[in-house]
């Protein structure tokens, strides 16, 4: 990743901001695949990710309804094969169901490309009309005072995707979900496997030290993108019933939750007749689902906290990355809402209690959040 590349990443993640989205920096998507076999021997799985392709930016935004929208943008220095690179911007806007796509160059593009635009429905910018679109979207954020400005400059984003290349190596399950495979799990999945990958690596956690509590705060941040698409979900499906709407959701909608529900029945008979220990459990649900149940029911209460409560996770993860704090929460450069401040702070604290973390995450997540002492 060149330098200048970066410099397009973080004028693009600025301009994205200023359109009202939360963002991430350099999504690789990836998968586990099998690993090809000689003629005759059994195949066998292969622990190395195959690498699909790279997503400079991807954005998160929240329209009326709570329907969760997406933006990429492919920023590349050259502006050579841009008019094929156009196709491939299209495929992985599908792939994310992007509503919005941009393709950024240093430099103009042909006419070919540009052609192309409407038909693919891309916004094609160089790096002056980013700066240009940019100032068609003001903004109250104090986006050039630290500490959001560390957001938007290449040293400290670097800095930060360090940060989290470097944990310690036991780690790893985590930190592959976080980065790649959360984006190409079905979406539905991400609510109970994030869970099921932070439980996992609990003993290892220490939030003494800072690439830890980003990491788990940047775990919150992904956790609230995930209830924020199944409580979509569930305006949509059972508004007047979101314990039923939220079940549905976690298993992929009303004919997955009968098949569980009819596997659940019939494990109970089994159990009954003695077939299975009576330690086994047969239970539909996760033990926490009530308690995930009460966080999506506060999150559909309070729409408008998400998009404020997301933007001060993702400040709040690069801060921690950096090695640095907020010292009050009035500091992030106007985004603090004590409403969504508490959302935020109410995600990680989920986390922590149900995957077992040390309670040295919650307070210091309420700390940077809320400007609560440590005790």
């Amino acid at each position: 990743m060149s330098e200048l590349d970066l410099g397009l990443k973080v004028a693009s993640r600025r301009l994205l901001w200023k359109m009202g989205y939360t963002t991430r920096l350099d999504v690789p998507l990836r998968s586990v695949a099998s690993a090809d076999a000689p003629s005759g021997q059994r195949a066998r799985r292969s622990s190395a990710p195959e690498a699909y392709t790279d997503l400079d930016v991807l954005g998160y935004t929240v329209a009326g309804g709570f329907r969760v929208q997406s933006a990429i943008v492919d920023c590349k220095t050259s502006s050579k094969g841009s008019t094929n690179r156009m196709f491939w911007v299209r495929g992985v806007a599908d792939f994310f169901s992007a509503d919005t796509a941009f393709m950024v160059r240093e430099r103009d593009l042909t006419d070919a490309a540009r052609q192309l635009t409407s038909r693919l429905k891309i916004s094609a910018l160089t790096s002056s009309e980013v700066t240009r679109l940019e100032e068609l979207h003001p903004s109250d954020l104090a986006l050039d005072a630290e500490p959001l400005s560390w957001l938007f400059q290449p040293d400290k984003a670097a800095t930060v995707l360090r940060a989290f290349s470097g944990l310690d190596k036991r780690l790893k399950p985590l930190a592959d979900f976080r980065e790649f495979t959360y984006w190409v799990t079905e979406p539905y999945r991400n609510p109970m496997q994030l869970v099921d990958e932070l439980t996992a690596v609990t003993r290892l956690l220490d939030p003494r030290i800072p690439q830890h509590l980003a990491l788990v705060l940047d775990c919150a941040w992904l956790y609230l993108l995930s209830l924020s698409q199944a409580v979509e979900s569930m305006r949509a499906t059972h508004v007047a019933d979101p314990d039923r709407g939220l079940q549905e959701y976690l298993f992929g909608g009303p004919a997955g939750l009968r098949e569980k529900q009819g596997l659940a029945e019939l494990l109970e008979t089994i159990k009954a007749n003695g077939a299975l220990p009576d330690q086994v459990h047969v239970d539909l649900l996760p033990t926490y689902f009530p308690r995930l149940r009460e966080l999506a029911v506060r999150i559909l209460a309070r729409p408008d906290t998400v998009m404020p409560a997301l933007r001060m996770l993702e400040l709040a993860t690069s801060v921690t990355a950096l090695g640095k704090r907020i010292e009050k929460p009035e500091d992030m450069g106007g985004l603090y809402e004590e409403v969504a401040a508490k959302r935020a702070a109410d995600v990680v604290g989920f986390l922590v209690g149900t995957a077992g973390l040390d309670n040295g995450f919650r307070a210091r997540a309420r700390s940077l959040l809320l400007g609560e002492q440590m005790s």
